[in-house]
C-alpha cells in the first residue's frame, strides 16, 4: 500500500520508535529492541550475539529520504530469510559480489535489496560448504599462530619453531584433503549412507554395501539447513581436529630440538596459559566477524570439548609426522635429561655423561615419536636411562641403605641422624660410594616432596573462579544482578580468607605436598616420612601402588648389577623391588607424571636390551679370540 507523505504504521504495534520483544533461540534470553538496534536488517541477541533470523527490520520512514517528485514509499514487513555472502571460489581470494542495480522507485522488488532470497541462498549448498570450510581452516591457523607467539615470547622457545610449524601445518592441511573439490558431496554421501545403515538396523534388514561416489552422481541433499551446517562442522572437526594445533606445536618443538615435553603443552593449555580452550574468542578479532562469511559462530567451530592428554598429544604429533611423510629424529636426550637432573638437584656433571653414553650405545626405538597411543611416551625412556645410570654409578642394588637411613633417623629422635650411622656410612672426607648413595636417596626424597603436579587454578577458590570465568566459560555475558551477586560472594570469601592466616598457610602447605596424610587421617611432616617409621610407610606405599617389598640382601657375594623381575601372584603380575630402588623410580615417575609401574616396566625393558647387547658383544669377542692364527 502506498502512502504519500505520512508515516508508515509500525508492524509490531506502536509508532516510530516503538519496541519489539524477541526471544533468542540459542540462549533463551528475552530482550526488547528498538528499530535502530538492527544491524544490516537483523537483530542480534545481547547475551550470546546470535542473530534473530526470523525477524527483520525493513524500510524506514519516508522522512529519512529526500522527497523528490511523486516518489512512493513501500514498507515491507515479512519473515526474513538467511542471506548468503559472496562465495569463496578458492582459499586464496574471494571475488567481489555483483553490483546491486540502480535504485528505481517505480520498480520495487518484493524483497529487501541487500539480502538474497531464501530459495536462492539455499540453492547451492556447496557454496555454504566452501564458506564454512574456509572459515574453519583460517580460524585454526590463527589459533596456531597465537600459540606459537606465546611459546616464543613467554616460554623462550626459539623462533625457528614458527617456520617449522608453518611448513608442517601447510603439509598437514594438504594431506587431510579438506580442500578436495568433491568434499561436500562426499560428506553428504557418507551421511546418507549412515542414515541408511541406521534405518536398516532398526528394521533388521541386511547392511547395505559401501557407496562409492562418482563425480557425475547425484546426491540427495538434506532440506534442513541447520543439519547441513552440522554435517559440515562434524566432518571438518574430524578431518582437522581442534587439538591438531597443539600437536603441530609440539611436533615443531621436537623438530627444532627444544626441551619442550607433552606435559608442558598439556599443562599450559589446561591452565589457559597457551591459547586453546578460550582461543575461539580471538578468532573474530583477527579475522573479522564470521556472520559475513560463515553462518557458524567461533564457539561452534573452535570450542574444544576437552584438553587432549599427554599420551594422546604425543601420539597425535607422531600421526601428523607419519601422514605428511616426515623423517623425524629422536628426542633431544641431552637437553631433556639435563632439565630433569636440574629439577631434581642432582649432580649433572657426573651423571649426564654416563647417561649419554648409554643413550648412544643403546639408541632404543622408544626415543622416536610414534602414532601408537598405547606405547609409553618418549620421556619415560629418557627417565629409564637416567635410572639405570644412577643405579650403576651409585650401586643401588638392594643393600638396604634406605633402611639404615630410616633406622638412624628414628634413633636420632630429631637430632642429627648422621651421628647414629655406622662407620661405613659416615662421611670421611672422601666421596665414597656409600656416602654418595646415601646423599642421593635423601636428595630424591626431598625432591619428591617438592614436586608440585597440581594446577595453578586449584590452589584457592579465588583462582579457580577466575579460571572458570576466563578459560572454562569465556564469552558468556552475565546480567547486572549476576555480576553484583558474584562480587558479593567474592568479598565474603576474601573476608573469610583473612581471618586465620596461620591456618590458611598450613592448608596451603598441605595442598602443595609439604605434608602427607597417613592412613589414619592424620598429617605427617615430610621429614617424619623419611625418618620416624619411614620404612613402614614405604611398605604401605609400595603395596598401594602394586609393588611387593623385598628386605635388604644378606650375604652379598658380588656387587654386580641386580635385575628385577615381575612376579605372578594370584594370577596377576606384581612388581618386586627393594626400598632403595623404589625410592629412585617413584620420584622419576612423579616428575614424568606417569604411574610407577609404567616406569618400572620401561626400566626392565631397557635392562633386557642392554643385557642382549652385552651378550652379542661377548660372543663377538669370543669369536675373534678363537680365530686361527
Amino acid at each position: 500500500m502506498d502512502d504519500y507523505g505520512g508515516a508508515s504504521p509500525a508492524p509490531y504495534g506502536g509508532g516510530r520508535g516503538g519496541t519489539i520483544k524477541l526471544v533468542c533461540d540459542i540462549c533463551g534470553a528475552a530482550e526488547e529492541y528498538n528499530p535502530d538496534d538492527a544491524e544490516d536488517g537483523f537483530f542480534s541477541c545481547r547475551q550470546c550475539s546470535a542473530v534473530h533470523t526470523s525477524t527483520q527490520a525493513t524500510a524506514a520512514d519516508p522522512e529519512d529520504f529526500q522527497n523528490i517528485g511523486n516518489m512512493s514509499f513501500h514498507r515491507v514487513s515479512q519473515s526474513a530469510k538467511p542471506r548468503t555472502p559472496a562465495p569463496y571460489k578458492t582459499p586464496f581470494h574471494a571475488p567481489h559480489a555483483p553490483a546491486a542495480p540502480a535504485f528505481n522507485g517505480f520498480d520495487e522488488p518484493s524483497e529487501p535489496r541487500d539480502f538474497v532470497s531464501g530459495d536462492e541462498a539455499w540453492r547451492d549448498p556447496e557454496e555454504l560448504a566452501d564458506r564454512v570450510r574456509w572459515r574453519y581452516v583460517q580460524g585454526l591457523q590463527v589459533i596456531l599462530q597465537r600459540q606459537l607467539e606465546v611459546l616464543v615470547e613467554r616460554y623462550r622457545v626459539g623462533a625457528l619453531v614458527c617456520g617449522v610449524a608453518g611448513t608442517v601445518w601447510v603439509r598437514w592441511v594438504a594431506t587431510s584433503k579438506v580442500f578436495d573439490e568433491m568434499w561436500a558431496r562426499k560428506v553428504f554421501a557418507e551421511d546418507e549412507a549412515a542414515q541408511r545403515l541406521k534405518y536398516s538396523a532398526r528394521r533388521g534388514e541386511p547392511i547395505p554395501q559401501e557407496v562409492k561416489l562418482e563425480p557425475e552422481d547425484e546426491v540427495l541433499l538434506p532440506k534442513d539447513r541447520r543439519r547441513v551446517e552440522f554435517i559440515f562442522q562434524r566432518s571438518l572437526r574430524m578431518m582437522l581436529p581442534v587439538y591438531s594445533t597443539l600437536s603441530v606445536c609440539f611436533l615443531a618443538c621436537h623438530i627444532a630440538r627444544e626441551a619442550i615435553l607433552p606435559t608442558d603443552i598439556y599443562r599450559w593449555a589446561m591452565e589457559g596459559k597457551l591459547p586453546y580452550m578460550a582461543a575461539f574468542t580471538e578468532v573474530d578479532k583477527l579475522l573479522g566477524s564470521s556472520l559475513k562469511h560463515c553462518p557458524l559462530n567461533p564457539r561452534q567451530l573452535f570450542r574444544p570439548i576437552r584438553v587432549i592428554g599427554t599420551w594422546q598429544l604425543e601420539a597425535a604429533a607422531g600421526s601428523v609426522a607419519e601422514k605428511i611423510g616426515l623423517q623425524l629424529p629422536s628426542v633431544n636426550f641431552y637437553a631433556i635429561a639435563q632439565r630433569y637432573l636440574n629439577e631434581l638437584s642432582l649432580p649433572t656433571e657426573r651423571i649426564l655423561p654416563h647417561a649419554c653414553r648409554i643413550y648412544e650405545w643403546v639408541m632404543p626405538a622408544e626415543l622416536w615419536l610414534s602414532s601408537n597411543p598405547a606405547r609409553p611416551p618418549t620421556r619415560v625412556c629418557v627417565m629409564a636411562i637416567l635410572i639405570v645410570s644412577l643405579r650403576v654409578l651409585y650401586n643401588i642394588n638392594g643393600q638396604g641403605i634406605w633402611e639404615e637411613i630410616c633406622e638412624a633417623g628414628r634413633n636420632a629422635g630429631g637430632s642429627d641422624p648422621d651421628a647414629n650411622l655406622p662407620p661405613s656410612m659416615k662421611s670421611n672426607g672422601n666421596n665414597s660410594e656409600e656416602f654418595g648413595t646415601r646423599e642421593l636417596l635423601r636428595t630424591l626424597a626431598d625432591a619428591y616432596d617438592k614436586i608440585d603436579v597440581a594446577h595453578d587454578y586449584s590452589k584457592d577458590l579465588h583462582s579457580y573462579l577466575k579460571y572458570c570465568k576466563d578459560v572454562v566459560f569465556p564469552g558468556i555475558a552475565c546480567s547486572v544482578e549476576e555480576e553484583h551477586l558474584i562480587e558479593i560472594f567474592q568479598d565474603m570469601y576474601k573476608g573469610r580468607e583473612g581471618e586465620n592466616p596461620k591456618e590458611r598457610m598450613e592448608e596451603m602447605r598441605t595442598r602443595n605436598g609439604a605434608n602427607k596424610r597417613d592412613r589414619d587421617g592424620t598429617f605427617v611432616d615430610a621429614r617424619c616420612f623419611s625418618s620416624s617409621s619411614g620404612i613402614q610407610r614405604i611398605k604401605s606405599e609400595m603395596e598401594d601402588r602394586g609393588f611387593c617389598y623385598m628386605p635388604p640382601r644378606k650375604g652379598i657375594r658380588s656387587g654386580g648389577y641386580l635385575h628385577y623381575r615381575r612376579k605372578t601372584i594370584t594370577g596377576s603380575l606384581v612388581c618386586v623391588g627393594h626400598a632403595d630402588y623404589y625410592m629412585l623410580i617413584r620420584v622419576f615417575a612423579k616428575l614424568a607424571e606417569v604411574d610407577v609401574r609404567i616406569m618400572h616396566t620401561s626400566v626392565l625393558k631397557l635392562e633386557r636390551r642392554l643385557a642382549w647387547i652385552e651378550q652379542r658383544i661377548g660372543k663377538s669377542l669370543d669369536a675373534l679370540q678363537n680365530l686361527p692364527s
